[in-house]
């Protein structure tokens, strides 16, 4: 009896200071992570909390962490789109006065009557820039629409060979206007995909635009089936594109650094393509050779709808 008493009493202080360790090193844990805390809140987010895998405040710890890092991630993608954004609007406020103050100068000249002979010339250069600033403000209201999850797309089985067919009938015309030599391959198949026909159109329209405009003497599209997906390849024989250009070419607003064309577009084609693309579960890439070919391939699953 006296051995279990004298254990008891010895064993008591002991556990006691074991408990009473405990809990101190524990606060010390939490007074440590408030800390570290409050550097993040004040701005350090680099700041992170280390303890051991086994302690009890591990999984706290490991959540704050993420959590961390997770606000360090969106703040980081708001202030790139922040950045973007400001980009944007220098972008679109040059890409817009440009041509508007083109416009009036053209059109103050006719009006005074300094012009004479030219007349006929500069009234054509005047509506010239005007469809193209047309273009570009309803590209940026399509821009805005698809921002803004408004755009609103019907999609229903369709023969893509047979819209491009028709498409293609309708840029006859300016394809021998610039001299083009145009080579086409249409399959006779009927490959249904899933899309929406008006922004397919816009999405074909969008590409033979930005191949006529950079093309030389060729332009040409191909199309085939090619196991489950339906592909087609548009492609000109102009300068090209750097392979570092291909990376960002179908960024918004992104421009060739090609100084030495007198016709550029607005960098909106292509983006509104792909995202219209992607909309409907198709994809779009860029391969480009300079001073040789630039291809843009389109593909979409095919479809078993009829």
């Amino acid at each position: 009896m006296m051995n279990n008493m004298l254990f008891i009493y010895i064993a008591f202080p002991i556990i006691t200071l074991f408990f009473l360790y405990r809990e101190w090193r524990l606060r010390l844990q939490i007074q440590h992570i408030a800390q570290i805390v409050d550097e993040i809140i004040a701005g350090n987010e680099g700041r992170r909390i280390f303890v051991r895998d086994k302690t009890r405040l591990a999984p706290l710890v490991f959540r704050v962490n993420r959590l961390v890092e997770t606000f360090q991630a969106d703040k980081i993608r708001a202030l790139r789109a922040d950045k973007a954004r400001k980009q944007m609007l220098t972008s679109l406020s040059h890409d817009v006065r440009t041509p508007l103050t083109s416009i009036l100068g053209y059109l103050d000249a006719l009006s005074d009557g300094t012009v004479g002979l030219e007349t006929k010339e500069y009234i054509q250069i005047v509506r010239n820039k005007a469809y193209s600033l047309q273009q570009f403000i309803d590209e940026l209201f399509m821009i805005a629409q698809i921002d803004a999850n408004e755009l609103n797309l019907t999609i229903e089985p369709i023969d893509l060979f047979e819209l491009l067919r028709n498409e293609l009938i309708g840029w006859i015309p300016r394809f021998k206007q610039k001299r083009f030599a145009v080579e086409i391959q249409i399959p006779d198949d009927e490959p249904i995909i899933l899309g929406d026909s008006h922004a397919l159109l816009r999405v074909i329209d969008n590409l033979l635009q930005n191949a006529t405009r950079y093309g030389e003497r060729k332009i040409g599209l191909i199309a085939w089936i090619e196991e489950e997906q339906v592909i087609f390849e548009i492609w000109n024989d102009g300068m090209g594109l750097s392979s570092y250009e291909v990376e960002f070419v179908f960024d918004r607003l992104h421009k060739g650094r090609d100084s030495a064309r007198s016709e550029r577009g607005y960098g909106l084609g292509l983006a509104i393509a792909k995202e219209l693309l992607e909309k409907m579960n198709g994809s779009i890439q860029m391969v480009s050779k300079p001073q040789h070919k630039t291809t843009v391939r389109v593909s979409f699953p095919l479809s078993k709808k009829k």
